[in-house]
């Protein structure tokens, strides 16, 4: 049977117009239209948001998280929190999102640091690969590290295989595996090893909770905190 019944007869017109939503009138040609909106802190306020004000559990996953951090609205602490909700260690999960706890913003070891990203980053606005700059960070923590592995790193790529550890202490041998993990989309190291903290130390697990949150979220999450220092 066809989509209209009284196809080929005089009622043909009206039962189409009355198939039709009111006041249509179809357009032989058009264009799109991009929205150019960029989030705002009051644009993005929790207290406005319909989700947020229709549930009072406080494990309600955010669904604006992104929109939040491009509007600078965001915390640590809640991209630690939903970054780690599908962890199934729990013993992990709490010790990352308790350290995350403690820091008044995105986290870096030192000046030097800083000097070793923004080097490593430098003219890679807009084209920088979330997973090799979290493996980036990582890997230019500390000095001992960096010497080890700076030849190996390229633009948006490591060479892992001309990488030689050597001496390296545990703290640098879990950098280095999670650094090559992330790379791989893989933590590099088992949730046992990270909840340990004889193994890991709380500053460890800082530096890697902290490369997970860049690989998720990019770049942009590295500016958290940056006024308040």
């Amino acid at each position: 049977m066809g989509k209209y019944f009284v196809r080929n007869t005089p009622l043909a017109g009206p039962e189409q117009e009355m198939m039709l939503p009111p006041n249509f009138a179809p357009r032989s040609s058009g264009s799109a239209v991009l929205c150019g909106y960029s989030p705002h802190g009051a644009g993005v306020d929790c207290q406005s948001c319909l989700d947020h004000r229709r549930q009072s559990n406080r494990t309600l996953i955010c669904l604006h998280i992104t929109e939040r951090l491009q509007a600078g609205t965001v915390t640590i602490v809640e991209l630690a929190a939903e970054t780690v909700r599908p962890w199934k260690h729990l013993g992990l999960k709490q010790r990352a999102v308790g350290i995350a706890g403690r820091t008044g913003g995105f986290h870096f070891e030192d000046q030097l640091h800083i000097a070793r990203m923004l080097k490593m980053t430098k003219g890679e606005e807009g084209a920088v690969n979330s997973h090799w700059l979290a493996a980036v960070y990582l890997l230019s923590a500390h000095a001992g590290l960096w010497q080890k592995t700076i030849t190996a790193v390229g633009r948006n790529q490591i060479d892992f295989t001309s990488i030689r550890l050597g001496n390296a202490s545990v703290r640098e041998y879990i950098l280095y595996r999670v650094a090559k993990g992330l790379c791989s989309d893989t933590l590099g190291a088992s949730s046992e090893e990270l909840a340990d903290p004889e193994l890991v130390s709380d500053n460890t697990l800082l530096l890697v909770l902290s490369a997970v949150l860049i690989a998720r979220y990019g770049p942009e999450v590295m500016k958290i905190g940056v006024a308040e220092r």
